[in-house]
């Protein structure tokens, strides 16, 4: 999410996602901005009709073209936490129904700007607070075993982790869990690299693994070199698009 966000519209309780989408679009027509956005004109009219809730992908789309608040664009509010009713559960196929059920969702701090490398490192210079917020389902957090104030969201480069994390999936890290155990993938800082690798620990130092090792061979860090290594937190859920 972009950090000049548009200042929210003062509007009536009660106002739809379609309501606050057509603010946004403003005086642009609706395949212009369909087309922008890279989805077809029948979806986005569902969305400004409520007839259908966007999915996530296309929900951040939305906001980053539009540079929208992407809680106020779900919600119409800007709470910290929305409590969780019984009975929602989340739905199918990588697509919560955000609006019908927004009460099911809680917003993560993300860091978009922070370059976590899936490849052999990139270069990171005084990133240190979040540049924005992603909605995560209450339930999805509760399975996975987490709480939202300890978890952040970065965003994968390269593909190094191929198959499980692809170039440009969004990564869920639960910051509380950083003492390195079995074969489970870690967000690992060096100095100003970032990588999200697996991570084991021998007698001679700390080796960083790739699933995708035809490519990308081990990196072996020594134990003096080791001293500046730093866990960020596990990655405990991956999510990319399917186009």
């Amino acid at each position: 999410m972009k950090n000049d966000l548009v200042p929210i519209p003062k509007v009536e309780k009660g106002t739809s996602f379609g309501d606050r989408l057509k603010k946004m679009i403003g005086n642009k027509s609706g395949r212009a901005f369909a087309k922008e956005i890279g989805i077809s004109y029948s979806t986005l009219h569902n969305y400004l009709t409520n007839v259908s809730s966007p999915t996530l992908a296309n929900l951040e789309l939305i906001a980053d073209k539009t540079n929208a608040d992407i809680k106020w664009l779900v919600t119409g509010t800007e709470p910290d936490v929305i409590e969780m009713e019984e009975g929602h559960d989340l739905e199918s196929k990588g697509s919560i129904n955000l609006l019908n059920n927004a009460e099911s969702v809680v917003f993560i701090d993300a860091y978009r700007s922070i370059n976590v490398s899936a490849g052999f490192g990139s270069f990171n210079d005084g990133v240190t607070r979040p540049d924005g917020e992603r909605p995560y389902a209450i339930q999805l957090l509760v399975e996975l075993g987490a709480s939202a104030s300890k978890c952040a969201v970065f965003w994968a480069k390269g593909n190094s982790m191929y198959p499980t994390i692809h170039d440009g999936d969004q990564l869920l890290v639960d910051l509380s869990q950083k003492q390195i155990t079995g074969n489970k993938i870690y967000l690992i800082q060096n100095e100003e690299s970032v990588w999200v690798k697996r991570v084991k620990i021998s007698w001679d130092g700390v080796e960083l693994i790739s699933d995708n090792k035809e490519e990308y061979p081990i990196i072996k860090i020594k134990p003096n070199e080791a001293e500046h290594l730093q866990v960020i937190g596990q990655v405990i859920y991956v999510g990319h698009a399917l186009i």
